[in-house]
């Protein structure tokens, strides 16, 4: 990983929304990520067992680059699922972080940015007594729209993604920022609320141009289709 990096992000949320004021005459941006919690849709391609069962997560995701350089930014991916594991009986030899780099400062003409291979997320944690649980994610292959519309809000990945023995690899497909789909009843309780997908947010929001749907097993909004896609 690249060193004495000063994080940069570009927040651009909404633009796609307002195509006619991002239009082709706006210098294109640098290779970059939205930085935050990602929600990651997953795509099972092959294997089978625990490893298996992903459907959708939350991802951390930061660019970092040495402004002025000209050299490509760092990408850094933080699964939620290994973050999580923080204080608990982990192995400090492994980083429960993924790092790679950009092959490009700039978009090419397709406007995507490229991170061919990211190091590997690892973490083992003590469960029981006597026994211990090997989680790994692996990342390859992304490819993160930059477009001024989608400003690294939307990307794909392959993910090669291991607990203990077993072994399993999916296409992965990222939306930022990760929204939950959830309300609170007149009870007071969490309720899935698919409708909270396509609604303003307090702070971040997702970009109202971006087609989403209600993840059935975690109430995570993810994209629909493959990126670069905006709503009709």
């Amino acid at each position: 990983m690249k060193t004495h990096r000063i994080l940069a992000w570009i927040p651009l949320l909404g633009c796609a929304a307002w195509l006619g004021a991002c239009g082709a005459e706006q210098p294109a941006p640098q290779c970059t990520v939205g930085r935050g919690d990602h929600a990651v849709r997953y795509t099972l391609k092959t294997g089978s067992g625990s490893c298996a069962q992903k459907k959708a997560e939350v991802v951390g995701a930061q660019a970092f680059r040495t402004p002025g350089s000209g050299v490509p930014p760092t990408l850094v991916f933080k699964p939620a699922p290994l973050a999580a594991l923080a204080g608990k009986d982990t192995d400090p030899a492994h980083s429960v972080t993924a790092t790679g780099d950009f092959t490009t400062e700039y978009p090419g003409q397709d406007g995507v940015c490229a991170v061919p291979t990211m190091s590997e997320a690892r973490q083992v944690v003590s469960s029981d007594p006597g026994s211990t649980v090997d989680l790994r994610y692996q990342w390859s292959h992304l490819r993160i729209q930059d477009q001024a519309a989608i400003p690294g809000t939307q990307w794909t990945a392959e993910l090669t993604y291991s607990e203990g023995d077993c072994t399993a690899t999916y296409e992965a497909v990222g939306v930022f920022p990760a929204i939950k789909c959830e309300t609170k009843d007149a009870a007071g309780k969490t309720v899935r609320d698919p409708r909270v997908c396509n609604q303003p947010q307090p702070g971040l929001s997702l970009d109202p141009a971006f087609p989403v749907e209600c993840e059935e097993t975690t109430n995570l909004c993810v994209l629909v289709g493959q990126p670069p896609v905006l709503k009709p």
